[in-house]
């Protein structure tokens, strides 16, 4: 491998942007867990953490896998130079979003009133900040989308990987110093809705001072049909990604108590540690595997691939060790002796984990080559391991069987997709070839 072009190609500025964006993204969710998880105790904490999985998966219409969509279509329309055609998704997109999500505030909003009778409990105020999250957090992937799909990468992320994790650390800090006691988890997620609102106003003012006049004085070009086509598989694997993610956070609340919840949160979001090196070369290859199979340059785009995926597993298996090693210690430190029981589930998401960032990132090289059907068979598959286990093993394992069945899922969905990647481009995504690949 050509070092000396990775370390100075233009990928690797981008990724390196992207990784320091995550990186700092990263440290401020941190300190935003480690503070709730103090404030709120692990109670507390649980009702938190089990009402924002519970609302990931009632926002899963509201997205409907647009995002993945924008980014797609917005490079294809730039490289082939038809603004008016990315302006017309745009416009078409937002459109979308915001009729669902106001849609699903209402009618969930309205059966939460008529059910409770308006006598209402931490869980249920805490309930109905949320409901709040859902346009505020589609419109604003949405807005991302479209700037990475412009290959303003490193703009793309900074509302929701930096604004809002700052303004809501700030918020947490300063609502706790004034009131001088507890927060209650209905305050920690009305800060956090507010934080994303204001991030979501900054996002927008940055996606229009980084469009090109082209798109905006073109009239746009709507294309319903050929973008509803590609949306259904798109949606179904959006909100497959979404069962895989919270599923075990919510089936933990049915069957354990509040606190397990908070425990394994903790566990779950420090798992999530050594996957944001992923995370952050994705934000950067999407458009580019997009541009480069448009251009059926399919030796630089393996070549890509690889590289992407050497670089973050490495990253992965540095947090790893670190955890194996100085976990107990360090859940100890940082959020306290209650939280120590969360050591064993993480090392058993971290294995899950190695493997998700040893086969690269097959799920947006499919979706941004137009094999979107074949994610979704991938995704649907470890879904539905995922949620047989998590009923089988949560009730005698409690948080153990949490982490194993996510897990297990997780090496599920990534065998199949790298199969199924080696079956339609003809491209090994592994991050070590072991002779699997074509020589290029």
């Amino acid at each position: 491998m050509n070092f000396k072009y990775l370390l100075n190609s233009q990928l690797a500025k981008e990724t390196s942007w992207s990784l320091l964006l995550k990186t700092s993204h990263a440290g401020f969710s941190f300190l935003v867990i480690v503070l709730l998880a103090r404030i709120l105790g692990a109670e507390g904490y649980g009702i938190y953490a089990y009402t924002y999985a519970f609302i990931a998966l009632l926002s899963m219409p509201a997205q409907a896998g647009l995002p993945q969509l924008i980014v797609r279509e917005t490079a294809k329309g730039m490289a082939k130079y038809k603004p008016e055609l990315v302006q017309g998704v745009w416009r078409w997109a937002g459109k979308v979003i915001i009729v669902i999500s106001i849609s699903l505030i209402i009618v969930i909003g309205s059966i939460f009133l008529i059910f409770k009778k308006g006598k209402f409990g931490l869980k249920e105020w805490t309930f109905l900040w949320a409901l709040f999250l859902v346009p505020l957090v589609s419109l604003g992937n949405l807005r991302g989308a479209a700037l990475r799909g412009l290959h303003k990468v490193v703009i793309g992320q900074l509302p929701e990987f930096f604004i809002r994790p700052v303004l809501f650390l700030i918020f947490i800090c300063t609502a706790s110093f004034l009131f001088n006691e507890r927060l209650t988890p209905p305050q920690a997620m009305a800060l956090n809705v507010t934080a994303a609102g204001i991030a979501f106003i900054i996002g927008a003012w940055l996606l229009y001072r980084n469009t090109p006049l082209s798109v905006y004085k073109v009239k746009p070009i709507y294309e319903r049909k050929r973008w509803f086509s590609s949306l259904i598989p798109l949606a179904f694997i959006a909100s497959m990604w979404v069962i895989n993610n919270q599923t075990d956070i919510v089936m933990l609340g049915i069957f354990k108590p509040p606190a397990q919840v908070g425990i394994y949160r903790v566990a779950v979001q420090m798992a999530l540690v050594t996957a944001f090196g992923l995370q952050a070369v994705n934000m950067v290859v999407a458009p580019r595997f997009a541009t480069l199979y448009t251009k059926k340059e399919m030796g630089r785009l393996q070549r890509l691939v690889t590289r992407s995926a050497q670089a973050t597993f490495g990253f992965n298996l540095l947090i790893t060790c670190f955890f194996i090693f100085f976990g107990k210690t360090f859940l100890n430190l940082i959020f306290g002796k209650d939280f120590i029981l969360a050591y064993i589930p993480l090392l058993i998401l971290l294995l899950g984990q190695v493997v998700n960032s040893a086969v690269g990132s097959i799920g947006v090289l499919l979706n941004m080559t137009g094999h979107e059907k074949d994610t979704a068979r991938g995704v649907a598959l470890a879904a539905g391991v995922n949620i047989l286990l998590n009923f089988i093993l949560i009730p005698p394992y409690g948080i153990k069987g949490a982490a194993t069945a996510t897990a297990i899922s997780m090496v599920t969905w990534n065998i199949a997709l790298w199969w199924l990647v080696r079956k339609r481009l003809g491209v090994n995504s592994l991050a070590f070839n072991f002779g699997l690949g074509k020589a290029l």
